[in-house]
C-alpha cells in the first residue's frame, strides 16, 4: 500500500504539541493537512476529501467527541475512520469513544510501528467498507422503482431501468443525455439558479418540486439532486426522480419526503419530540441530574453512585433523555442540549 496516496487530517490546537507525531506521519510519507480549529477543519474536509481524520481530545471550543458527533453523518457517508488523539490513556474516554462509534485512538509514545499499524488497519477497513457500499448502491440502482442517475456535470452518464421507463416509457434508451434537456427547471425563476449552484457545488443538496418534463409538460416530477465531490478528477451529481403525483409516504413508509426544505434529500435533524407548551423539554428533575453528569463525561456507573440510585435506573433516565432528543447515544443527546442551551 502506497501511504503518498492517502491524506491525513490532523486536527491540533497547538502544533508543536505533536510534532513528534507529525514528523512520523511525514516519514511513513502521508500527505499531511495540520489545522488549528474546527472551523479550519470542516473546511479542509469539504475541499481535500482526507482519508484519516486525526483529532487531538481537547480543542479550543469542542472536546474531541463533540467534533466526531458533529461530523458523524459525513464521515460514515463518505467512510472516513476518525481516530482520537489523546495525552495518555484513559479508559473512560476508551469507552465514551466506543460508545460513539470513533475508529480507533492515538496516544503517546508515539513510534513507526504502531502508528503505521493503526492507520493501515484503518484504511483497510474504510477500503472494505466503500467495496461493500458500491455492492449495495449497485443493487439498490437496479431494484428501486425509483429513477436514479448518475451525471457529470450536467450529461447524464448512467442511470437505471426505472429512470427511462419513467422519461421515454422504455428501459432501451442508452444515448447520454442533458439533465436540462429532460427537465424543464425554467418553469419556475428559483430552479434555474438551484440548479447551476448544485452544478457547481455551491449546494450539495437541492429539492425541485413538480419539475415538468421537456417531452410533456403536463408530466412532472419530484427531483432530488446530490453534489458528490470524492477527490476525483470529476465530481458528480446523483439523481433522484419520483412522479409528481405518487404518494411517496405509501410507497416508502420508512421515509418522508421533506417539505420545504432544499437542504436536505432526508430530514436527519435532531428534534425534541416532547416539549412544554412554552417550548421548553420535558426533562423530569432526575433526567436533568443525569444528563448534567454525562455532559461531564460521567459514567453510568459515577453517575449511580452520585445520586444513590442503581445502574439500571441511570440507564433508564439516559434511554428517556435520548428519546425526548430524538438522538441516536447519550453522547448525542449532551451535544444537542448544549447546542441548544439546555443544560443551563
Amino acid at each position: 500500500m502506497d501511504n503518498s496516496d492517502y491524506k491525513v487530517l490532523l486536527i491540533e490546537p497547538v502544533k508543536e504539541r505533536n510534532s513528534v507525531l507529525t514528523s512520523i506521519l511525514i516519514e511513513l510519507d502521508f500527505q499531511v493537512i495540520s489545522v488549528k480549529n474546527v472551523e479550519t477543519a470542516l473546511k479542509k474536509i469539504l475541499e481535500h476529501n482526507p482519508d484519516i481524520v486525526i483529532c487531538q481530545k481537547e480543542l479550543s471550543d469542542y472536546s474531541g467527541f463533540h467534533f466526531y458527533n458533529m461530523l458523524n453523518n459525513d464521515l460514515l457517508k463518505n467512510e472516513i475512520p476518525f481516530i482520537l488523539l489523546s495525552d495518555q490513556f484513559n479508559k473512560d474516554d476508551f469507552l465514551v469513544g466506543m460508545e460513539l462509534g470513533i475508529d480507533s485512538f492515538l496516544f503517546p509514545p508515539f513510534d513507526h510501528i504502531k502508528i503505521s499499524n493503526i492507520l493501515l488497519k484503518q484504511l483497510q477497513k474504510s477500503n472494505k467498507r466503500k467495496a461493500n457500499a458500491s455492492t449495495q448502491f449497485q443493487s439498490l440502482f437496479e431494484v428501486t422503482p425509483f429513477g436514479i442517475f448518475e451525471a457529470c456535470n450536467n450529461k447524464i452518464v448512467k442511470a437505471n431501468k426505472s429512470f427511462y421507463k419513467l422519461i421515454y416509457k422504455t428501459e432501451d434508451i442508452k444515448t447520454p443525455v442533458l439533465i436540462s434537456g429532460i427537465f424543464d427547471f425554467h418553469n419556475e425563476k428559483t430552479n434555474d439558479l438551484k440548479f447551476l449552484r448544485c452544478l457547481n457545488g455551491i449546494s450539495k443538496y437541492s429539492y425541485f418540486k413538480e419539475v415538468p418534463s421537456q417531452f410533456d409538460p403536463d408530466t412532472k416530477f419530484d427531483i432530488y439532486l446530490s453534489f458528490i465531490d470524492n477527490g476525483m478528477s470529476s465530481p458528480k451529481i446523483i439523481g433522484l426522480v419520483i412522479p409528481a403525483n405518487d404518494n411517496w409516504e405509501e410507497l416508502h413508509p420508512s421515509i418522508k419526503k421533506v417539505q420545504g426544505n432544499s437542504s436536505s434529500v432526508l430530514d436527519t435533524k435532531l428534534r425534541p419530540v416532547k416539549q412544554a407548551a412554552d417550548g421548553n423539554f420535558l426533562f423530569t428533575n432526575r433526567e436533568k441530574q443525569v444528563l448534567k453528569l454525562s455532559a461531564k463525561g460521567a459514567p453510568v456507573k459515577q453517575i449511580a453512585s452520585h445520586l444513590g440510585i442503581s445502574v439500571r435506573t441511570v440507564e433508564k433516565h439516559r434511554s428517556n433523555i435520548i428519546h425526548k432528543t430524538n438522538a441516536g447515544n447519550i453522547t448525542e443527546a449532551v451535544f444537542y442540549a448544549n447546542q441548544n442551551s439546555l443544560l443551563k
